[in-house]
């Protein structure tokens, strides 16, 4: 048996005579198996790993601004104005044209007044005549005789003044011959009573003397001096003397009376005559205050047949009404846009963001006249909400729903513009409202939460 002497000890190959080996005697798909993997692909993919654990965590932690978005346009506060006549009539001239902008007080059209005005000078008249006659009355019941000055009147002031004035003087001298009348009448009776009462003091007189007469007659009667015819003689002429003035004093209690009925006649006729003054004043002041009224309704009919822009306005269309055509009553003749004021934006709002909306939201106007792109974008707030929705017809069929938001503008400044924008009714545009924040990571899980819960409601 052969020994042989042992081997020597063979060196260890490196891994990179390993790596040739591999590739030299085994298949590919097994050497890449047994390769260590590169450092560089575990370093990629820790990166990977990395960037979407950072990208979870800022999803989860940073917040965005939640917008509702809407169309809509540039509105005024004040609706167009519409110009009507307030009563038909022939249109004489029209001062506007469309397109013009006009002034406060600026005249746009006339229209014929020729009855407006007749009708005016009718009642400026009638008004006239009444105020004229109810200072008459007045001067009838207060008993003045100098007419007061009044006011300076056209259509025949003169004459209505002077009539009225013979007039008062005529009813003023019949009042007063009626009056010296009663009074005459009264001191008739006065010095018929004065004569009574006179006839009455020697009636008594008389009687007295009678009665003395008598009473010496009885006594010679008595002694048979004279005979007993003698003192009935004496005493037939006391008793009819006696009677006259009882006469005269029953008279003078008639005369009394007829006084007092005179004078209660003349005190009768005074209060009837100024009673029925003042149931004239009364009716004449009351016919002056309507026709007053009248003819101020008349002289502002008369007025308005010129028709005047109420504010700056810009003329926006011109009824379809020709000079010396005939323009019916309240029928529109011009329409105006106010100019100068501040307008407001007016969005629709899809139902299912009508929630989110509250009024004070602060919302970002892209006016499509200036693009944002360009010149950034105004801003504004919400100043109110439609209490409903609105409806019209869909482009597709079927309906679409809406509400209707108010943003008050706040700043309209823009961008790379030498002059403020103008900014005109019309103008559509697209708002954006901030109605708070949200976090970005709610951006990926209220998908797949609404897709798991509609998900297990189905059959």
């Amino acid at each position: 048996m052969t020994t042989h002497p042992p081997a020597a000890a063979q060196p260890v190959a490196n891994a990179a005579q390993v790596d040739q080996l591999l590739r030299d005697f085994v298949p590919e798909a097994r050497a890449i198996e047994l390769q260590e993997p590169p450092a560089s692909g575990r370093w990629t993919l820790y990166a990977l790993l990395a960037l979407i654990a950072t990208a979870i965590t800022w999803a989860s932690v940073s917040q965005i601004d939640r917008l509702v978005t809407g169309t809509g346009r540039l509105v005024a506060p004040v609706a167009n104005l519409t110009v009507r006549p307030l009563e038909g009539g022939v249109l004489r001239s029209l001062h506007v044209r469309v397109g013009q902008v006009v002034r406060k007080g600026e005249v746009l059209a006339t229209l014929d007044q020729t009855f407006a005005g007749a009708d005016a000078r009718q009642l400026d008249s009638r008004r006239e005549t009444l105020t004229l006659q109810s200072q008459r009355l007045q001067r009838e019941v207060d008993g003045t005789h100098t007419p007061t000055p009044g006011a300076r009147s056209t259509n025949g002031d003169i004459g209505q003044r002077a009539l009225q004035s013979q007039l008062l003087a005529e009813r003023q001298a019949t009042f007063a011959a009626r009056m010296r009348q009663f009074d005459e009448g009264i001191a008739r009776l006065k010095a018929t009573l004065e004569t009574n009462r006179q006839d009455q003091a020697a009636l008594a007189r008389r009687v007295a003397a009678l009665e003395e007469l008598e009473k010496m007659q009885t006594d010679l009667e008595n002694s048979q001096f004279v005979s007993r015819a003698q003192r009935l003689e004496i005493q037939d002429k006391r008793l009819e003397v006696q009677r006259d003035r009882t006469q005269a004093i029953n008279r003078e209690q008639e005369i009394l009376r007829e006084i007092a009925a005179v004078e209660a006649e003349r005190t009768t006729f005074g209060k009837a005559w100024r009673q029925e003054a003042m149931e004239k004043l009364s009716t004449t002041v009351q016919e002056r205050d309507e026709v007053t009224e009248q003819a101020n309704k008349a002289r502002l009919r008369s007025s308005l047949v010129t028709l005047v822009a109420q504010q700056d306005a810009v003329v926006l269309e011109i009824g379809k009404v020709a000079v010396g055509a005939v323009v019916r009553e309240s029928e529109p003749l011009l329409t105006l846009v106010p100019i100068g004021q501040t307008l407001e934006a007016e969005v629709e709002i899809r139902p299912e963001d009508i929630a989110e909306i509250r009024a004070g939201d602060t919302a970002r106007l892209k006016i499509d006249a200036y693009p944002f792109q360009k010149h950034g974008t105004a801003t504004g707030r919400i100043s109110s909400v439609s209490a409903d929705a609105f409806s019209r017809p869909a482009p597709l069929g079927g309906t679409d729903y809406y509400y209707l938001a108010r943003i008050t503008l706040e700043d309209t400044r823009l961008d790379g513009l030498k002059e403020p924008p103008r900014l005109l009714p019309g103008m559509t545009m697209s708002g954006e409202v901030i109605t708070g924040q949200r976090r970005v990571i709610s951006y990926f899980l209220y998908p797949i939460i609404r897709t798991l819960d509609e998900s297990f409601r189905e059959r």
